[in-house]
């Protein structure tokens, strides 16, 4: 009897190392598949969150596609002809001027939506006005489309760069000196800023 005892203790004791064992060996196991069930866990877990806002951070953006921070007025446009009017209904004030290197051309900033300032470049052509604006001076945020009339004023859509279903009228006007020049202008009125044509190279011409 004491034999089987012991037989019966060393068979019981060999099972339930095995258990042991086999406890030890499920654990992990268990521990993974019952761990953070949702992927932003997980990413956090691993750091990928922090290297994706360390990355948006480099870039001057959040993890949504807005500016992380606003941009100040350049100097250099402090001096610039002003124009005045509404995106929506939101009153604005823009800073225009030409390009230095192209004709019927404009470079400038404009506030009143939000914080600072969102940059512009644009162009015209026979009373067609296109000007694409940025808010972080690296992409494109908004593009802006209408036409021009007799007395410089630009109306036309402003449309959202990162949901085109988003479009909004608006209106903006010259506040004292012409950049933008009416349609009906007459050529080499000099009302416009834009620089004169490029000279040929070749003599005679």
């Amino acid at each position: 009897m004491r034999v089987a005892l012991t037989d019966l203790c060393t068979t019981l004791g060999a099972a339930a190392v095995l258990a042991l064992a086999g406890a030890a060996q499920a654990a992990p196991a268990t521990e993974l598949s019952t761990g953070p069930v949702n992927a932003a866990a997980g990413a956090e877990a691993l750091g990928l969150n922090q290297a994706i806002r360390d990355g948006e951070a480099r870039r001057g953006a959040t993890l949504s596609t807005g500016a992380a921070r606003a941009l100040a007025p350049r100097p250099e446009y402090a001096s610039l002809p002003v124009y005045v009017g509404k995106v929506g209904d939101q009153p604005v004030r823009l800073r225009l001027g030409p390009k230095p290197d192209e004709r019927d051309s404009v470079r400038g900033e404009y506030s009143g939506r939000g914080a600072g300032v969102r940059l512009l470049a644009g162009e015209w052509e026979d009373g067609a006005f296109l000007m694409e604006e940025s808010d972080d001076g690296t992409r494109v945020s908004g593009n802006w489309e209408g036409t021009i009339d007799a007395s410089g004023a630009v109306r036309g859509t402003w449309t959202d760069a990162f949901n085109p279903a988003i479009v909004l009228p608006f209106f903006i006007r010259p506040l004292g000196m012409l950049v933008i020049p009416p349609f009906d202008m007459t050529p080499n009125s000099g009302v416009t800023y834009a620089p004169p044509p490029p000279k040929s190279s070749i003599s005679g011409w």
